[in-house]
Protein backbone atom coordinates (compact mmCIF):
# COMPACT_ATOMS: atom_id res chain seq x y z
CA UNK A 1 0.00 0.00 0.00
CA UNK A 2 1.66 3.61 -1.10
CA UNK A 3 0.32 6.31 0.99
CA UNK A 4 0.11 9.32 -0.96
CA UNK A 5 -0.90 7.60 -3.89
CA UNK A 6 -4.93 6.87 -3.83
CA UNK A 7 -7.14 7.42 -7.34
CA UNK A 8 -9.92 8.32 -4.18
CA UNK A 9 -7.47 11.82 -3.05
CA UNK A 10 -5.60 12.39 -6.32
CA UNK A 11 -6.01 16.23 -5.24
CA UNK A 12 -4.66 16.17 -1.74
CA UNK A 13 -1.91 13.58 -2.58
CA UNK A 14 0.41 16.50 -3.90
CA UNK A 15 0.23 18.34 -0.26
CA UNK A 16 0.59 15.01 1.60
CA UNK A 17 3.69 14.13 -0.68
CA UNK A 18 4.99 17.50 0.01
CA UNK A 19 4.33 17.41 3.67
CA UNK A 20 6.35 14.31 3.62
CA UNK A 21 9.25 15.55 1.70
CA UNK A 22 9.46 18.81 4.29
CA UNK A 23 9.43 16.55 7.51
CA UNK A 24 6.22 18.66 8.54
CA UNK A 25 4.30 15.50 10.07
CA UNK A 26 4.68 16.43 13.38
CA UNK A 27 3.78 20.13 12.93
CA UNK A 28 0.21 19.01 10.95
CA UNK A 29 -0.20 16.58 14.27
CA UNK A 30 0.19 19.95 16.35
CA UNK A 31 -1.78 21.26 14.09
CA UNK A 32 -4.68 18.70 14.16
CA UNK A 33 -4.34 18.56 18.09
CA UNK A 34 -4.00 21.47 19.65
CA UNK A 35 -4.83 24.00 16.62
CA UNK A 36 -0.91 25.51 16.18
CA UNK A 37 2.72 24.97 15.77
CA UNK A 38 5.77 26.38 16.14
CA UNK A 39 8.03 25.31 13.15
CA UNK A 40 11.79 25.21 13.32
CA UNK A 41 14.08 27.80 11.45
CA UNK A 42 15.94 24.75 9.43
CA UNK A 43 12.45 24.12 7.58
CA UNK A 44 11.75 27.28 6.88
CA UNK A 45 14.01 29.26 5.58
CA UNK A 46 17.51 29.82 5.09
CA UNK A 47 19.37 32.68 7.73
CA UNK A 48 20.58 34.39 5.20
CA UNK A 49 16.69 35.29 3.92
CA UNK A 50 15.73 35.61 7.61
CA UNK A 51 19.02 38.50 7.57
CA UNK A 52 16.93 40.09 4.40
CA UNK A 53 13.61 39.86 4.89
CA UNK A 54 14.36 41.20 8.81
CA UNK A 55 16.85 43.89 6.96
CA UNK A 56 13.78 44.99 4.40
CA UNK A 57 11.06 45.16 7.68
CA UNK A 58 13.02 47.85 9.13
CA UNK A 59 14.09 50.02 5.91
CA UNK A 60 10.20 49.31 5.51
CA UNK A 61 9.37 50.87 9.16
CA UNK A 62 12.14 53.59 8.88
CA UNK A 63 10.37 54.87 5.66
CA UNK A 64 7.08 55.20 6.89
CA UNK A 65 7.93 56.40 10.58
CA UNK A 66 10.79 58.60 9.46
CA UNK A 67 12.55 57.14 12.54
CA UNK A 68 15.65 54.79 12.23
CA UNK A 69 14.82 51.66 14.13
CA UNK A 70 17.12 49.50 16.24
CA UNK A 71 16.39 45.27 16.67
CA UNK A 72 18.21 46.47 20.74
CA UNK A 73 16.24 49.64 21.58
CA UNK A 74 12.73 50.57 21.99
CA UNK A 75 10.79 51.47 19.36
CA UNK A 76 8.54 54.50 17.75
CA UNK A 77 5.61 55.20 15.23
CA UNK A 78 6.72 58.70 15.01
CA UNK A 79 4.98 60.00 12.23
CA UNK A 80 3.49 56.88 10.92
CA UNK A 81 -0.51 56.97 10.82
CA UNK A 82 -1.05 53.48 10.12
CA UNK A 83 -3.80 51.99 12.85
CA UNK A 84 -4.39 50.77 15.20
CA UNK A 85 -1.22 51.53 17.46
CA UNK A 86 -0.50 51.23 20.75
CA UNK A 87 2.06 52.42 23.04
CA UNK A 88 4.22 49.95 22.49
CA UNK A 89 3.26 48.50 19.16
CA UNK A 90 2.71 49.52 15.35
CA UNK A 91 1.66 47.74 12.35
CA UNK A 92 3.01 47.93 8.57
CA UNK A 93 0.72 47.20 6.11
CA UNK A 94 0.53 46.07 2.78
CA UNK A 95 4.33 44.31 2.47
CA UNK A 96 3.46 42.51 -0.32
CA UNK A 97 3.51 45.36 -2.55
CA UNK A 98 6.23 47.05 -0.74
CA UNK A 99 9.39 44.68 -2.01
CA UNK A 100 9.69 41.74 -4.25
CA UNK A 101 11.48 39.90 -0.71
CA UNK A 102 7.64 39.65 0.10
CA UNK A 103 6.77 37.71 -3.49
CA UNK A 104 9.66 35.39 -2.29
CA UNK A 105 7.76 34.77 1.08
CA UNK A 106 4.44 34.19 0.11
CA UNK A 107 5.60 31.49 -1.81
CA UNK A 108 7.69 29.88 0.51
CA UNK A 109 7.20 25.77 0.29
CA UNK A 110 6.76 25.51 4.25
CA UNK A 111 4.36 28.56 4.34
CA UNK A 112 2.41 27.15 1.55
CA UNK A 113 2.41 23.77 2.44
CA UNK A 114 0.97 24.37 6.04
CA UNK A 115 -1.67 26.88 4.21
CA UNK A 116 -2.57 24.70 1.92
CA UNK A 117 -3.10 21.83 4.30
CA UNK A 118 -5.36 24.04 6.46
CA UNK A 119 -7.25 25.58 4.05
CA UNK A 120 -8.02 22.52 1.44
CA UNK A 121 -5.96 24.63 -1.39
CA UNK A 122 -8.65 27.24 -1.31
CA UNK A 123 -6.20 29.80 0.18
CA UNK A 124 -5.41 33.43 -0.85
CA UNK A 125 -3.84 35.97 0.42
CA UNK A 126 -5.99 38.42 2.69
CA UNK A 127 -3.35 40.39 4.33
CA UNK A 128 1.17 40.52 4.45
CA UNK A 129 1.93 42.84 7.24
CA UNK A 130 4.78 43.46 10.45
CA UNK A 131 3.75 43.83 14.40
CA UNK A 132 6.56 46.06 15.65
CA UNK A 133 6.27 45.55 19.24
CA UNK A 134 8.69 46.93 22.08
CA UNK A 135 8.69 47.45 25.58
CA UNK A 136 5.07 49.08 27.37
CA UNK A 137 1.65 49.16 26.16
CA UNK A 138 -0.63 46.40 27.32
CA UNK A 139 -3.39 43.66 26.43
CA UNK A 140 -5.62 43.80 29.80
CA UNK A 141 -6.12 40.96 31.79
CA UNK A 142 -8.01 38.87 29.21
CA UNK A 143 -4.80 39.18 26.71
CA UNK A 144 -6.47 40.51 23.71
CA UNK A 145 -7.73 36.90 23.01
CA UNK A 146 -9.71 36.22 19.86
CA UNK A 147 -10.29 33.97 16.94
CA UNK A 148 -9.16 34.97 13.36
CA UNK A 149 -12.14 33.43 11.64
CA UNK A 150 -15.44 35.85 10.80
CA UNK A 151 -17.83 34.61 13.37
CA UNK A 152 -21.70 34.47 12.69
CA UNK A 153 -23.93 37.04 14.73
CA UNK A 154 -23.82 34.58 17.85
CA UNK A 155 -19.91 34.02 17.89
CA UNK A 156 -20.04 30.35 16.30
CA UNK A 157 -17.40 29.03 13.83
CA UNK A 158 -17.30 26.72 11.34
CA UNK A 159 -15.11 23.65 12.03
CA UNK A 160 -13.20 24.17 9.12
CA UNK A 161 -10.29 26.63 9.15
CA UNK A 162 -11.73 29.64 6.71
CA UNK A 163 -9.01 31.79 7.76
CA UNK A 164 -5.09 30.18 8.67
CA UNK A 165 -2.47 32.41 9.99
CA UNK A 166 1.54 32.31 10.36
CA UNK A 167 3.92 34.72 12.48
CA UNK A 168 7.78 34.13 10.60
CA UNK A 169 9.69 35.26 13.94
CA UNK A 170 12.34 38.01 12.71
CA UNK A 171 12.91 37.91 16.94
CA UNK A 172 13.34 35.43 19.20
CA UNK A 173 9.50 35.15 20.80
CA UNK A 174 9.45 34.35 24.88
CA UNK A 175 7.21 35.30 27.01
CA UNK A 176 8.93 37.98 28.43
CA UNK A 177 9.65 39.50 25.03
CA UNK A 178 5.71 39.69 24.38
CA UNK A 179 5.35 36.51 22.71
CA UNK A 180 1.90 35.52 21.04
CA UNK A 181 -0.54 33.50 24.08
CA UNK A 182 -2.49 30.34 22.39
CA UNK A 183 -5.35 28.49 24.32
CA UNK A 184 -4.44 24.92 23.58
CA UNK A 185 -7.07 22.92 21.43
CA UNK A 186 -9.23 26.14 22.08
CA UNK A 187 -9.91 25.50 17.68
CA UNK A 188 -12.48 22.55 18.58
CA UNK A 189 -14.87 24.93 20.38
CA UNK A 190 -16.08 26.54 17.32
CA UNK A 191 -16.55 29.73 19.04
CA UNK A 192 -15.32 33.43 19.54
CA UNK A 193 -13.96 33.79 23.39
CA UNK A 194 -16.05 35.35 26.11
CA UNK A 195 -14.94 38.40 27.47
CA UNK A 196 -12.12 36.93 29.66
CA UNK A 197 -12.38 33.49 28.95
CA UNK A 198 -9.76 30.77 28.38
CA UNK A 199 -6.73 33.40 30.12
CA UNK A 200 -5.84 30.84 32.46
CA UNK A 201 -5.34 27.99 29.91
CA UNK A 202 -3.46 30.29 27.62
CA UNK A 203 0.55 29.36 27.03
CA UNK A 204 2.98 31.66 25.59
CA UNK A 205 4.57 30.14 22.14
CA UNK A 206 8.22 30.40 22.64
CA UNK A 207 10.10 30.45 19.51
CA UNK A 208 13.89 31.22 17.95
CA UNK A 209 14.03 33.71 15.54
CA UNK A 210 13.53 32.42 12.11
CA UNK A 211 10.49 29.95 13.25
CA UNK A 212 7.23 30.03 11.96
CA UNK A 213 4.24 29.92 14.06
CA UNK A 214 0.90 28.37 11.96
CA UNK A 215 -2.21 28.42 13.64
CA UNK A 216 -6.14 27.15 12.62
CA UNK A 217 -8.34 30.27 12.33
CA UNK A 218 -10.67 29.33 15.17
CA UNK A 219 -7.55 29.34 17.48
CA UNK A 220 -8.15 31.95 21.11
CA UNK A 221 -4.78 33.28 20.53
CA UNK A 222 -3.81 37.13 21.51
CA UNK A 223 -0.37 38.21 23.31
CA UNK A 224 2.05 39.03 26.44
CA UNK A 225 3.25 42.29 26.82
CA UNK A 226 6.83 43.10 26.05
CA UNK A 227 8.70 43.71 29.28
CA UNK A 228 12.34 44.07 27.79
CA UNK A 229 14.28 46.45 25.92
CA UNK A 230 14.52 46.12 22.10
CA UNK A 231 12.09 44.96 19.14
CA UNK A 232 9.93 41.94 18.91
CA UNK A 233 9.18 41.26 15.05
CA UNK A 234 7.37 39.37 12.86
CA UNK A 235 5.75 38.98 9.17
CA UNK A 236 2.09 37.85 9.32
CA UNK A 237 0.99 35.99 6.58
CA UNK A 238 -2.47 36.00 6.88
CA UNK A 239 -5.01 33.55 4.67
CA UNK A 240 -8.27 33.13 3.95
CA UNK A 241 -10.74 30.69 1.90
CA UNK A 242 -11.23 32.30 -1.66
CA UNK A 243 -15.20 32.84 -0.87
CA UNK A 244 -14.32 35.14 1.84
CA UNK A 245 -13.24 39.06 1.39
CA UNK A 246 -9.26 39.45 1.71
CA UNK A 247 -8.29 42.38 3.89
CA UNK A 248 -5.54 43.88 1.63
CA UNK A 249 -6.55 44.81 -2.05
CA UNK A 250 -4.48 42.62 -4.35
CA UNK A 251 -6.78 41.17 -7.06
CA UNK A 252 -6.64 44.21 -9.16
CA UNK A 253 -3.40 46.01 -7.87
CA UNK A 254 -0.87 43.16 -8.40
CA UNK A 255 1.51 44.03 -11.54
CA UNK A 256 1.67 42.18 -14.26
CA UNK A 257 5.35 42.17 -13.59
CA UNK A 258 4.99 40.90 -10.41
CA UNK A 259 2.51 37.72 -12.03
CA UNK A 260 5.42 37.21 -14.70
CA UNK A 261 8.12 36.43 -12.11
CA UNK A 262 6.69 34.79 -10.27
CA UNK A 263 4.48 31.05 -10.22
CA UNK A 264 0.93 29.99 -11.41
CA UNK A 265 0.72 29.44 -7.80
CA UNK A 266 1.43 32.91 -6.90
CA UNK A 267 -0.91 34.44 -9.18
CA UNK A 268 -3.61 32.33 -7.47
CA UNK A 269 -2.67 33.49 -3.95
CA UNK A 270 -3.15 37.10 -4.93
CA UNK A 271 -6.51 36.35 -6.65
CA UNK A 272 -4.82 37.22 -10.12
CA UNK A 273 -7.61 34.57 -11.15
CA UNK A 274 -10.67 35.59 -9.77
CA UNK A 275 -13.29 37.20 -12.50
CA UNK A 276 -15.41 38.62 -9.66
CA UNK A 277 -15.71 42.51 -8.78
CA UNK A 278 -16.91 43.25 -12.32
CA UNK A 279 -17.52 46.48 -14.31
CA UNK A 280 -20.20 47.38 -16.74
CA UNK A 281 -18.16 45.03 -18.95
CA UNK A 282 -18.98 41.86 -16.72
CA UNK A 283 -17.09 39.35 -15.77
CA UNK A 284 -13.68 38.28 -17.75
CA UNK A 285 -13.84 34.30 -17.48
CA UNK A 286 -10.26 34.69 -19.11
CA UNK A 287 -8.76 35.49 -15.53
CA UNK A 288 -9.09 31.74 -14.47
CA UNK A 289 -7.92 30.38 -17.73
CA UNK A 290 -5.00 32.04 -17.05
CA UNK A 291 -3.69 30.58 -14.09
CA UNK A 292 -5.69 27.16 -13.51
CA UNK A 293 -5.12 25.10 -10.50
CA UNK A 294 -3.77 21.53 -11.45
CA UNK A 295 -7.40 19.94 -10.40
CA UNK A 296 -8.74 22.79 -13.34
CA UNK A 297 -6.76 21.32 -15.85
CA UNK A 298 -7.47 18.35 -15.27
CA UNK A 299 -11.17 18.54 -14.99
CA UNK A 300 -10.60 21.13 -18.38
CA UNK A 301 -9.01 18.31 -20.27
CA UNK A 302 -11.81 15.94 -19.67
CA UNK A 303 -14.20 18.40 -20.68
CA UNK A 304 -12.62 18.84 -23.86
CA UNK A 305 -11.60 15.07 -24.30
CA UNK A 306 -16.00 14.64 -23.37
CA UNK A 307 -16.69 17.12 -26.02
CA UNK A 308 -14.44 16.12 -29.08
CA UNK A 309 -15.90 15.08 -32.08
CA UNK A 310 -15.17 11.84 -32.49
CA UNK A 311 -13.22 11.32 -36.10
CA UNK A 312 -14.86 10.33 -39.40
CA UNK A 313 -14.43 6.69 -40.60
CA UNK A 314 -14.03 6.41 -44.00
Amino acid sequence: MEFGDFKATEAFNPTYQRIKELALEPHIVDLDSYGFTVIPPEKVAPLDFLERIRETVLRIAAERTGIELSLDENGSAGEYQGQPQTDGQFLLYYLLMADPIFEEWVTNPTLATVATYLMHGQQQLSSLTSFIKWKGGTYGDNLGLHSDSPPDRDGRLPPCSDVANAAYCLTDYTEENGAIAMVPGSHRYCRTPNPGEGVKNAVPVEAKAGSLIAWHGNMWHGAYPKQTDGLRMNVTSYMCHKRLKTQESYQWQVTQEMLDRNTPEFARLVGADDHMGWDEKGPDFSRMLRYPSPEMKKRMAEAAAAHAKPAKVE
